[in-house]
């Protein structure tokens, strides 16, 4: 999602929510921003997705959340050491990149380990050690990378792939001592270091050493070295002296016997906020990540886990944060359409606010598309109809006004569609109660909302034609508001249902006992209370809840 802007709607998105996110992001791309995407945090309902399927817009991708996670973060720029090469290789990589450590990946990009400056010096040179390090004779490597680090020619290559450790002699004395010097045992362990010494060579043919290299790039006997061809022993040559051929020697083993195993690596999936002090407590700055193969997936530095990360978000049809999509509060919203009241925190920085006492959010975006001069498109236009319609139910509502019916008009204009009839389209696709478990009704078009920084509930709302289906299931309706009540710690949960024929409602609601004796509304049952003429939410329900709260605490 990095270098997003997202256009998302309320959890549990309605008709208008989901029409004003695509709406609004196709005015964004038409003003020349890039990048700019819809999308939704849960499923639409079904009259929703019959507005959409008969103007024929796809609905916005479904996300979950909006947590910045590593996989933001991530990159592939910083160059991988593959494991079989030579720690001279490696080291020059860090050297390049000015960076204190590389991962290192088997076949498949399968991880190793991380080849680190600080530690390979400490392993290199092995201080209090007599045999490896620099200060020892003793090098881990093959014939094939010998001969790469020192830039050599392989005049015979008698299994040179395989990998073992050498015990290295220089020839820096007279025959007899050189023989005392090295041991007898073992010489398939032995590299001897020679220039243009015969006798040398012929010394270490008749010991059947493993490797001879002969510096300086200095002649070799043809017959020594067909002697060394037929007995197995391989021979270098190398431009370089033997100080240097010694140097190189050391970083002629393969990088992995360098690695650091046990290291501190991320997944793509988690969260920064989770791992920051994790990150902040290490020493090392460049950290691996990998997917769920164990696989090389990319690296992060420390440095990536201050300030943004790419994705930015538009809210449309609310600004409350307990509305809104899990991780609201750690991603940048830059602006904000809304027709509710403003209930979200303080922001960081400014951002930009609509925000206007009209029936839709949809008319909302009608006029953005009118005042940028922008042509809408049919299928835009059929279904932001929809969401006026549908939150304002057909102007019937009294959160409607003036500007919804001019909105409405400039829609129909453009689609041909008469809003009556998309009205009575839209209702006769059924029944939510009908059709849909207690829990999806609870769960389709349900807001949560705080008040004082210490009342918190939520209402729902379910527009139907009549109140029989309601009658059906007030039971299983009011267990799963129990449920919801009780697990989330609200004072209030409630479920408005809606008659859009004849302009009632009814109120089914759980909590505490102090709130529901206050709430101003004829109490029909302990759960149940009559609403005659209410039909919005937003204007009729929301204020009396409010002012329960109010009135609790005084």
């Amino acid at each position: 999602m990095a270098n997003k802007t997202l256009v998302i709607g309320h959890r549990n998105p309605d008709m208008d929510s989901a029409a004003a996110c695509v709406a609004v992001a196709e005015l964004k791309r038409a003003l020349g921003e890039k990048n700019v995407y819809p999308a939704l945090p849960g499923l639409p309902g079904a009259r929703a997705k019959y507005i959409f399927e008969k103007f024929k817009v796809p609905l916005p991708q479904m996300i979950s959340d909006v947590y910045p996670r590593v996989r933001d973060i991530v990159s592939s720029e910083i160059p991988t050491v593959n494991a079989g090469s030579t720690l001279l290789n490696a080291i020059g990589e860090l050297e390049k990149l000015r960076i204190p450590r590389l991962p290192v990946i088997g076949r498949d990009r399968k991880f190793k380990g991380m080849l680190c400056l600080y530690s390979l010096l400490g392993d290199m040179l092995q201080l209090n050690g007599e045999s490896g390090g620099f200060t020892g004779r003793l090098v881990h490597s093959s014939i094939e990378l010998v001969n790469e680090v020192l830039e050599g020619e392989l005049l015979n290559a008698a299994d040179s792939s395989v990998k073992q450790d050498f015990e290295v002699y220089v020839a820096a004395m007279n025959v007899e001592s050189f023989k005392q010097h090295i041991p007898q045992e073992h010489p398939e362990k032995l590299a001897i270091i020679v220039g243009d010494r015969s006798d040398i060579h012929l010394l270490a043919i008749n010991m059947q050493v493993r490797l001879m290299v002969i510096t300086g790039k200095n002649p070799i006997d043809p017959l020594v070295l067909q002697a060394a061809k037929s007995r197995g022993i391989s021979i270098i040559t190398t431009k370089y002296d033997s100080a240097t051929v010694v140097r190189r020697l050391k970083f002629s083993s393969p990088v992995e016997l360098a690695v650091q195993n046990q290291v501190k690596h991320f997944r793509l999936d988690d969260r920064l906020n989770d791992i920051r002090s994790q990150v902040f407590e290490e020493f090392d700055d460049v950290f691996p990540v990998l997917n769920r193969q164990k696989q090389l997936a990319g690296t992060f530095r420390k440095s990536d886990l201050s300030g943004e990360h790419g994705l930015e978000l538009i809210l449309v049809d609310h600004n409350e944060f307990d509305q809104s999509i899990p991780g609201v509060d750690e991603a940048k919203v830059v602006e904000v359409i809304d027709h509710h009241r403003i209930g979200m925190p303080p922001t960081r920085y400014p951002i930009k606010i609509t925000c206007d006492v009209v029936g839709s959010t949809s008319t909302l975006v009608t006029e953005m598309f009118i005042t940028h001069n922008v042509k809408i498109p049919a299928p835009t236009a059929g279904i932001l109809m929809g969401g006026i319609i549908s939150d304002t139910l057909l102007l019937r509502s009294p959160t409607s006004c003036g500007r919804d019916k001019l909105a409405l008009d400039y829609l129909e204009k453009i689609t041909g569609v008469d809003p009556e009839e998309l009205m009575n389209e839209i209702f006769q696709v059924g029944s939510l109660i009908a059709k849909s478990t207690p829990l999806e009704v609870v769960l389709a078009d349900r807001k949560v909302f705080q008040h004082l920084d210490k009342y918190h509930f939520a209402i729902s709302q379910v527009e139907e034609v009549g109140f029989e289906e309601f009658a059906k299931h007030e039971t299983e309706l009011l267990d799963i508001l129990k449920e919801h009540q009780e697990n989330q710690k609200l004072h209030l949960a409630g479920l408005l249902i809606t008659d859009v024929v004849n302009g009632n409602s009814m109120l089914l609601a759980t909590g505490q006992s102090v709130v529901l004796d206050q709430l101003p509304f004829r109490r029909i049952s302990d759960n149940l209370f009559d609403l005659p003429g209410v039909m919005s939410r937003k204007k009729q329900v929301l204020p009396q809840v409010l002012a329960t709260f109010d009135n609790i605490k005084r």
